[in-house]
């Protein structure tokens, strides 16, 4: 009884066109990985950890604290990094705590005791509503929201249209005047971690105004791909016309 194997491997192609397509498919996929992993290596080689200015700042301030020796405006310098690493959606919860917990203490330490008393009043009261709501357009909780904006912001020379004043009354536990050890020990770390970004040449450099980087994978990976597809189309016709090879129609 005649039969006829219709096995394909595309490894180990039978004919000259299944091997020239075989080694056609491979070096395209090899271009293609390498513009993407060989990118992707290259950041991570030539990278290097930066601080931002809020974690220059907040260092600078943090040791004039833990020697003693910080005024109001060292408070204020170390309190504003804190709120910018609040907003981090990244932030673990035992981290958040500990980022509370270090800015109510830092707040407390930049209002008399009166204005502290009548904040933490708010704050407690404001806590509550939060719990409460059922919406973030509740009024009472816009108004309390508000004041401690106000208050808090004021205390810290922050502006109540920026976003650091809209972060502030969500970043304020019910006791203000406490820092607890664990805290403390922790806070530097944390602020190390969210303030300190890898850069290099390919993350600074403009192009097309955009970061360098972002162009290549956003807009470029996606062209190079559109041009590996034409040039696979480009050269299997090629190898048809070469080989005198035409597609039965029915």
């Amino acid at each position: 009884m005649e039969t006829e194997d219709y096995k394909i491997s595309f490894f180990k192609p039978t004919t000259e066109r299944a091997r020239l397509n075989r080694n056609l498919t491979l070096k395209l996929f090899i271009a293609w990985a390498v513009a993407i992993f060989g990118f992707q290596i290259l950041l991570r080689v030539i990278e290097e950890p930066v601080p931002e200015e809020g974690l220059i700042s907040f260092t600078t301030a943090w040791n004039q604290i833990e020697a003693e020796a910080a005024d109001t405006d060292a408070f204020k310098a170390a309190a504003l990094p804190v709120i910018q690493v609040l907003g981090k959606s990244s932030l673990k919860p035992e981290e958040y705590d500990v980022v509370r917990d270090a800015l109510g203490w830092m707040v407390a330490r930049v209002i008399s005791d009166e204005e502290l008393s009548s904040l933490q009043e708010e704050v407690i009261n404001f806590n509550l509503l939060r719990n409460r709501i059922t919406s973030l357009q509740d009024e009472e909780y816009l108004a309390a929201k508000e004041v401690i904006e106000l208050k808090a912001g004021s205390a810290l020379g922050v502006g109540q249209e920026s976003l650091l004043a809209k972060l502030l009354p969500l970043g304020l536990d019910n006791d203000l005047a406490e820092l607890s050890p664990e805290s403390r020990m922790k806070l530097p770390d944390i602020m190390t971690t969210y303030l300190t970004h890898n850069r290099s040449v390919l993350t600074d450099t403009i192009f097309l105004g955009f970061p360098f980087h972002y162009f290549y994978t956003a807009v470029f990976l996606l062209v190079f791909f559109i041009a590996l597809c034409w040039y696979y189309c480009y050269r299997t016709d090629k190898v048809h016309a070469r080989l005198n090879f035409t597609e039965q129609t029915t």
